[in-house]
């Protein structure tokens, strides 16, 4: 039984969304989407505050941290420790880009956004390649029952059809939102 695949395909929703950022960067620091990343950051801020950290994060740190903080689980290591502070960086780096979207500052919003970029990618792999193959390796099977249920409480108070789907219909309409001003402007 696997506890962190569900967590591993929410991050590619979440690499989406930062790839998509990068291109809004990208096109708003050359001018020709005429602040476009300002128009839409407050869809990119939700995203981040909503689905990765208030769903996303719930899930690992209410719920998997848990049972990797067990004794004999991950005793070598301070890696819980990395995570959780990763986790409040970005939520720093999310904040710095509302302040530049509050401030209509394009340059604040486009620093703090290719910083949190750059931080959650790197926080994924981590993520992904270290700290999750430790948990399906040294989780027990009756715990990983326990924490798939855990799981499922989270997803029904939150209502993962419905943010899955709400994110899912944002990105379409950010995606092609950015494409549309691209083919205008060339």
């Amino acid at each position: 039984m696997q506890v962190t695949d569900e967590l591993m395909n929410e991050h590619q929703l979440i690499l989406k969304y930062i790839d998509l950022m990068g291109k809004y960067i990208e096109v708003s620091k050359t001018n020709r989407g005429e602040n476009i990343l300002l128009e839409k950051a407050q869809d990119f801020i939700s995203f981040f505050q909503e689905f990765t950290d208030t769903y996303h994060h719930a899930k690992e740190e209410d719920a998997l941290f848990k049972y990797l903080q067990a004794p004999d689980v991950l005793s070598d290591c301070n890696l819980l420790s990395v995570m959780l502070s990763d986790h409040d960086k970005g939520r720093m780096h999310v904040r710095g880009m509302n302040s530049g979207l509050v401030k209509n500052n394009l340059e604040t919003l486009c620093k703090n956004a290719y910083a949190y970029s750059q931080h959650l990618k790197q926080h994924i792999f981590k993520e992904d390649n270290v700290l999750f193959p430790m948990a399906e390796n040294e989780i027990s099977d009756e715990d990983k029952i326990t924490l798939k249920n855990e799981y499922k409480q989270i997803e029904e108070k939150l209502d993962k059809r419905a943010i899955w789907n709400k994110y899912e219909e944002k990105y379409s309409e950010l995606e092609n939102c950015l494409n549309n001003k691209i083919l205008v402007t060339e």
